[in-house]
Order: C-alpha cells, then structure tokens, then sequence
C-alpha cells in the first residue's frame, strides 16, 4: 500500500477515482496494457496526482489486497479457537465479501501480488494472534508462515476458478480433511 499522502482527504479521494477507474478498465482491458495515462484521463486526474500517491498501478491493487488484509486480520483478533480449519472459514469469509475484485484480479493473474503483500503482513499479525514467545525459532515460524500462506493461496486461486462453488464453512472441512490427508507418519 501507498505509503504517500495518509490522511489527506483530497489525496484519499484521488486514490479513490484512480482505484475505481482502475478496476472499472480491468473490466475490459489487459491490466498489462492499462497506462498511467488512461488512468489519470478516466479518473480527471493529472499524472502527477498519480504520481503524488503511487509510485506504480501495482500499488493501486495492493492498497486493495491491504484493506481486505486488515478484515482478515481484525476477524482473526476475534477469534478464540485459532485451529486451521477456523482459521480457514474466516479466510473465505472475508474472500467472498470481495469476490467481484479477487473474480478480477485473478483473472489478470495478479494474485501473487496479494501473496507479495500478506508475505509481508503476516509475521507482525502471527506474533499478535501467538504472542512472541512462540516454542519455535523465528527462522521456523518465518517457513511455517510462508509455507501455510503459500498454500492458502493456491487454495484461493483454485476455488476461485472453481466458480466459487464451496462455501466457507465447506472449505473450511476441506482444510480440515486435507490436514488428515497430509498428517502421514515421518
């Protein structure tokens, strides 16, 4: 996320009407092909407006992805039973709610960049939820996180290309199945 003009209210609204722009040329156009130029002419913006609050249009759609990522985040503080399978139905809980922009991005095949962002979000929020004096290494939680986020999100993408067709609480079995699956004997 943009770290460029917090607070300003003009500049709040700008990023607005550049995401909202943005989004509605994902419609119709390769996000490849979609310039700054098209963006700011869309929006009635200048390129330098752009260029006040974003350094690329990548960190449009990542401002995105950090805002569904704080709903995770939030849902999860509220949690008290922290197992996998929970964990998961919150994860497609919140999903579903921006399903019409992950259906997008992940059409553009953009969702490494979610992956990027909760790459980097995820070890503050882990020793939020666990606290720091997890019983393991910060080296093995650091590959435990990336192992479980990697996974979450091949999760994501194939429901996603799914059609969406198992709700949460559904995939929240699965996960809870496929730890059966893979709790084989070392």
């Amino acid at each position: 996320m943009s770290k460029k003009n917090i607070g300003n209210p003009v500049s709040n609204r700008s990023k607005l009407w550049m995401e909202r722009t943005l989004l509605t040329l994902m419609q119709t156009d390769n996000y490849e092909e979609i310039t700054i130029q098209e963006i700011t002419d869309h929006a009635g913006l200048s390129r330098r407006t752009f260029y006040r609050n974003y350094s690329s249009k990548d960190e449009i759609i990542e401002g995105c992805f950090y805002r569904i990522w704080i709903e995770y985040r939030s849902l999860i503080l509220q949690q008290t039973d922290l197992s996998l399978p929970n964990i998961a139905r919150v994860f497609f809980t919140v999903m579903k709610k921006h399903l019409d922009f992950l259906s997008l991005v992940n059409r553009h095949q953009l969702l490494p960049l979610f992956l990027a962002k909760v790459d980097e979000l995820l070890p503050s929020s882990f020793y939020v939820v666990k606290g720091e004096n997890a019983p393991y290494s910060k080296e093995s939680i650091q590959y435990a996180l990336t192992f479980s986020t990697g996974g979450f999100m091949r999760i994501l993408i194939r429901w996603l290309n799914d059609d969406v067709q198992k709700s949460p609480d559904e995939m929240a079995v699965i996960v809870e199945d496929f730890i059966s699956i893979c709790n084989y004997p070392s």
